[in-house]
């Protein structure tokens, strides 16, 4: 097993989402896995940010600052191969609008530790609230 997996999977099996998680792209030197965090935790958090930062800490990464989103972005594009994939720097903040504009709660927090980046993205309908899609990314 390689190390992007064993990342991927405690950082999944943090927020509870392991059991019918799907990747969604698994390729050499990058990894993204999409799942519902059942995580009852959440609850005592005061928003998504929160709750994902907290998670990228317990498992032992910092956060990212603007240059290394740019240099995420950057590698995921050049991993990918579609520049049109992850377009700009601002890549994040563009799937958080998409989903706010459908009416949902979403955010995100990236992370890095060892050369090792890990973005987490968690979304939900406003009113509901569940279930609470994530996606992880780790590259």
């Amino acid at each position: 097993m390689n190390n992007l997996n064993v990342i991927m999977g405690r950082i999944v099996k943090s927020m509870e989402a392991f059991r019918g998680s799907k990747p969604v792209i698994n390729k050499e030197g990058i990894l993204s896995v999409r799942s519902v965090c059942r995580d009852p935790e959440f609850e005592k958090y005061n928003s998504i940010k929160e709750y994902l930062t907290e998670k990228l800490v317990q498992n032992g990464f910092e956060l990212a600052n603007e240059d290394d989103i740019l240099d995420m972005v950057a590698k995921i594009n050049n991993l990918i191969g579609d520049s049109e994939t992850y377009g700009d720097e601002f890549a994040f903040e563009g799937v958080k609008s998409g989903f706010e504009d459908i009416g949902c709660d979403c955010d995100y927090a990236i992370g890095k530790k060892s050369g090792v980046y890990i973005g987490i993205s968690m979304w939900y309908e406003k009113v509901s609230k569940d279930p609470k899609f994530v996606e992880v990314m780790a590259i």
